[in-house]
C-alpha cells in the first residue's frame, strides 16, 4: 500500500471534510487575489492623482531657524543668518526637471524700512513677474 493511495482512498470516504478543505482554499486564494487587485488600483488611482496634481516646490533661501520651546509650548522661534534668492537662482529654477509645469514664480520683498524717522516691516510682490 502506496502513500498516495492511503491519500486517495480517505478523501474518498471523507467528502464532506474534503469539500470544506477544496471551499476553504478557493475562499483563500479569492481573498489574496481580490486584495491585491485592490491594492494595485488603489496604487494606480493614488498615482495618477498625483500625476494629475503635479509637483509642489516651494523655493525658499537656506536660514538657520532656532526654534523655542518650554515646557512642551512653541515660544515661536527666530531665523538667523537668512540669505536672499538672486536672479540668478531664478535661472536655475528653470532647470527643474518638467519646468515647463511651473505655474507661477512670486518674489516678495521682505525688510525693515525707515519711514517718519521710525522703522517698520516692508512686505510687497512684484506685479510684473
Amino acid at each position: 500500500m502506496k502513500l498516495i493511495g492511503i491519500a486517495i482512498r480517505n478523501l474518498q470516504r471523507r467528502k464532506a471534510r474534503m469539500a470544506f478543505l477544496v471551499i476553504g482554499l478557493m475562499v483563500g486564494v479569492a481573498t489574496v487575489v481580490a486584495l491585491q487587485s485592490l491594492t494595485t488600483a488603489m496604487s494606480a488611482d493614488i498615482q495618477h492623482k498625483m500625476e494629475n496634481y503635479g509637483a509642489n516646490i516651494l523655493l525658499t533661501p537656506k536660514s538657520n531657524d532656532l526654534s523655542l520651546n518650554y515646557g512642551g509650548i512653541s515660544l515661536g522661534g527666530v531665523s538667523v543668518d537668512a540669505r536672499e534668492l538672486k536672479q540668478a537662482d531664478l535661472d536655475n529654477i528653470y532647470t527643474i526637471p518638467n519646468n515647463r509645469n511651473i505655474a507661477a514664480v512670486a518674489p516678495k520683498v521682505l525688510g525693515a524700512v525707515e519711514v517718519a524717522g521710525e522703522k517698520v516691516l516692508f512686505m510687497g510682490v512684484d506685479a510684473n513677474v
